[in-house]
């Protein structure tokens, strides 16, 4: 009872307060008459001053609760938890966050465009724009802008190559039945890009214009004679997809190679057409075999023969490009691949010999032989072509494409260039007695063993060791000590 007292005279005086203030304000500002007439400037003043409008506001319903804003990620952290180091935060207007520091209780204002500016997986799942689509000087032309000595390097080489590349030539046959070791000559690089069964499961069967996807098995691959036309130190570059990177590695060793690198095509979508504020999806990268979306190609490098970068700089330049290569995906269904491998190739490599099977008319280059059944013409001329590597002659000796099967260099480009690690120690001389014999083996003690583990360890920190990428993955193990 005396609750229910006391809320009401409570509740009598706030209603006699709420009339004895509409009378004030009345009397004040001169009436609702008075006051829907406009009044004085003084009237007016005093209504802006205590926020009154000159028309009563219709009634509208309360507005709907912002929703919950959890920071530092956005989302309700597990299990009703604080984020470490939060306690609250509130979304404010021009949406500002509003945190405050659990150890210190400041009291910050974040911007929560700062917050998700660098979201790209969000920005993936929106519009289907790709993460790599934001890395910047991805054009070949001013990748290296900000790094002149490298900048130099590849000008120096593209001027070389340029001069000693021999006119492209093509012969259009049927690699199921043609012979390569017609061709008369075994070559330094062979470059394939065999029609797998995946580039046909892209597209799910349909029709591609200027495009055989007819397929080629594992059987028919392994048939070509790809070792016998390449030379004793060679390399051999293979695009393999995203799928068939195990029968590239069981055809470089049917082929004789071993494989050293993989290089990686990252497929960039900045150029897709979009659709309702999405990216139209251009090729179809996945399906039931995919866990996740691919945009990526495989090719793997092979090489093979006995071959040391730091020794045999008359036939490789190592480190002079990367393994990434990052170019816009091509139209829907195009095994088109990009023209940055023939660059890397060329710095690479400074043998002149240059074969690329199942070529198109569009893979036609200076500096190589172009061999397909999909080619439209062709003009292989054998004693022609092998007259352009007769002699010794290199740069700067030769200046064109007329003689010698490497392409020679200068002093400045082997300035340049990135070298290789100098090993520690100097070259050992001799093997010929092993450190076991020397200090005693397992059954001289413990002190013997000792012995012969400290007599190993100096004997191979003297001794120049191959190095993994000299060795391969697929290269014999290093003999033991008898």
């Amino acid at each position: 009872p005396q609750a229910l007292a006391m809320s009401a005279v409570s509740g009598h005086g706030s209603r006699s307060r709420s009339q004895r203030s509409r009378g004030r304000r009345r009397r004040d500002g001169g009436g609702h008459g008075s006051s829907r007439g406009g009044g004085g400037a003084g009237s007016r003043r005093r209504r802006r001053d205590h926020g009154y409008a000159d028309e009563p506001a219709p009634p509208h319903p309360p507005a709907a609760p912002a929703p919950a804003f959890y920071p530092t990620f956005g989302y309700m952290p597990p299990g009703g938890m604080a984020w470490p180091g939060l306690v609250a935060g509130v979304m404010g207007s021009y949406g500002e966050l509003t945190v405050r520091n659990n150890d210190d209780g400041v009291s910050e204002k974040v911007s929560s465009k700062f917050l998700m500016r660098n979201d790209y997986c969000q920005t993936f799942l929106d519009k289907g724009l790709r993460p790599q689509n934001f890395i910047r000087d991805l054009d070949y032309a001013n990748r290296y802008s900000e790094y002149p000595k490298i900048e130099r390097l590849i000008k120096l080489k593209d001027e070389i190559i340029s001069k000693r590349a021999t006119p492209g030539m093509s012969l259009k046959c049927d690699l199921k039945t043609f012979d390569l070791s017609s061709l008369g000559t075994k070559f330094d690089v062979v470059l394939l890009d065999p029609p797998w069964e995946e580039y046909r499961e892209r597209v799910a069967g349909m029709y591609v214009p200027e495009e055989d996807l007819s397929t080629w098995n594992i059987d028919e691959l392994r048939q070509l004679k790809i070792g016998e036309i390449s030379e004793t130190q060679s390399f051999c570059f293979l695009w393999c997809g995203e799928q068939h990177l195990e029968h590239a590695r069981e055809l470089f060793k049917r082929w004789g190679f071993r494989r050293v690198e993989d290089i990686c095509w990252v497929k960039t979508n900045r150029q897709a057409k979009l659709e309702h504020g999405k990216v139209k999806q251009q090729t179809i990268m996945y399906g039931e075999t995919s866990v996740v979306q691919r945009t990526k190609e495989h090719c793997l490098v092979g090489v093979k023969g006995t071959l040391k970068r730091s020794i045999d700089t008359h036939f490789l330049h190592a480190n002079c490009d990367v393994d990434l290569i990052m170019e816009e995906e091509k139209s829907f269904g195009s095994t088109q691949k990009p023209t940055e491998l023939y660059e890397t190739i060329e710095h690479f490599c400074l043998g002149r010999r240059r074969l690329e099977l199942f070529g198109l008319d569009r893979n036609l280059r200076d500096g190589w032989l172009t061999l397909g059944n999909g080619l439209t013409a062709s003009n292989w001329n054998k004693e022609a072509y092998l007259s352009w590597f007769e002699g010794d002659g290199c740069w700067p000796q030769v200046k064109d494409y007329k003689g010698g099967r490497l392409l020679g260099s200068i002093p400045e480009i082997d300035a340049l260039r990135p070298k290789s690690p100098v090993r520690p120690g100097g070259r050992k001389k001799s093997r010929s007695i092993s450190p076991r014999r020397r200090m005693g083996g397992p059954s001289s003690g413990a002190g013997g063993w000792r012995a012969t583990r400290a007599s190993q360890k100096d004997f191979y920190e003297d001794e120049e060791k191959p190095l993994p990428e000299d060795l391969g993955e697929m290269a014999p193990p290093i003999p033991k000590d008898d």
